[in-house]
């Protein structure tokens, strides 16, 4: 029974900087590659924003121009998400701490351990182990999968035309280099050649999961080519 003059409203939780710019993408059907020729902005610096990782952006007055540009690009409020950005990174410097103390209580109880106690206990440990473990479970399938680059290397300069892409990712995820399809280990890892244009090369690799979840990484890979010596 609701008295009167007072109404129930449904409190929505509000969505990150990152989630809100990822799922805009998402809904507009593109991957990184592709809003990084619409927007002149560097794929890298797109999925620091996604992923809220601020550390690896340059200074404030280039993100605002990046965040802008993007905003505008996926049909986003750059004003509202701008003043997201900030208020993200005022939380982030001040690190609020909500830890508390409880206070403490002495005791000069004994204990007396008998074999009936030692069966309550085994049997909480047991109970509380089988929900760790069903909860790892509904966890990882529920998660992004992961994705580790070993090679090469970001910002890596070589002379070379083709060179290896290896990494590490779960079993059964679909992965993609660039775009194209690659095969997936039994035991998750991953390897494959891919040709590279002269100057500034970026690649794409993304794992996607069964349960549509996704990760991705960018490599930053530039050409050289050697001089013939007079």
């Amino acid at each position: 029974m609701v008295a009167a003059g007072f109404t129930f409203r449904k409190i929505r939780s509000s969505q990150t900087l990152g989630e809100k710019l990822r799922r805009a993408r998402k809904k507009k059907g593109v991957d990184l590659l592709d809003a990084e020729l619409e927007t002149k902005v560097r794929a890298k610096y797109l999925e620091s924003l996604e992923l809220e990782d601020f550390d690896f952006l340059p200074n404030d007055i280039y993100v605002k121009g990046f965040l802008t540009a993007y905003c505008e690009y996926l049909g986003l409020d750059s004003e509202k998400m701008l003043k997201l950005y900030r208020q993200q990174q005022l939380m982030k410097k001040n690190n609020i701490d909500d830890s508390f103390s409880l206070p403490k209580v002495n005791s000069e109880r004994s204990i007396t351990i008998t074999p009936k106690l030692v069966v309550l206990f085994s049997t909480a440990v047991f109970c509380i182990l089988a929900i760790v473990y069903i909860a790892m479970q509904v966890f990882s399938f529920a998660s992004a999968p992961k994705l580790l680059v070993t090679d090469p290397t970001h910002d890596l300069v070589v002379e070379e035309e083709n060179i290896q892409v290896r990494g590490e990712t779960n079993p059964g995820v679909t992965l993609k280099i660039n775009k194209e399809p690659i095969v997936v280990n039994a035991d998750g890892r991953f390897e494959s050649e891919i040709t590279l244009q002269k100057g500034i090369n970026t690649i794409l690799i993304t794992a996607l999961s069964k349960s549509n979840k996704e990760t991705s990484k960018i490599v930053v890979v530039e050409r050289k080519i050697k001089t013939a010596e007079k």
